[in-house]
């Protein structure tokens, strides 16, 4: 789907934001991936960054 997005849909870069569960899922699609601490008592968030490069 992620690929999708940006072949197909014209996006270059997409951002989201997930908790320790899903961060594998994003890493292993390429994604960056920065702690954003503990927003909530207890719970670790993940900022996840991906951009891809241009099609020459």
């Amino acid at each position: 789907m992620i690929s999708e997005l940006l072949h197909n849909g014209g996006l270059r870069k997409i951002q989201a934001e997930t908790d320790q569960e899903a961060v594998g899922f994003y890493r292993k699609a390429g994604f960056v991936i920065t702690s954003l601490g503990e927003k909530y008592p207890g719970v670790e968030r993940f900022s996840c960054f991906f951009e891809s490069t241009p099609l020459v």
